[in-house]
């Protein structure tokens, strides 16, 4: 089920929550269980809908770890080391 349907299944089962014949102490809990579902699930669609806008208007990024925008080279094969020194091969 999608979860704009478990919302909507969720909203009606709070809305008839009042007039089932459970105890009271049930009934609170099932309001706070649903309650924090529809909240859970309404969060999650709105951080789908601003991901899925964002990736249609091109503003889409990964958001990646760069230390300081040095270029990192493979010092065994250019002979310079991560750090921009020159690796003297000789030694």
């Amino acid at each position: 089920m999608s979860k704009a349907g478990l919302i909507s299944l969720l909203g009606l089962c709070s809305a008839l929550l009042p007039f089932i014949g459970i105890p009271l102490g049930f009934k609170t809990a099932l309001a706070v269980i649903f309650g924090v579902l529809i909240f859970a699930l309404g969060f999650l669609i709105r951080e789908e809908r601003k991901w899925l806008l964002r990736r249609l208007s091109g503003d889409h990024h990964t958001e990646a770890y760069t230390e300081n925008g040095l270029p990192v080279r493979d010092h065994t094969q250019t002979g310079v080391h991560a750090y921009g020194q020159t690796i003297d091969k000789a030694e």
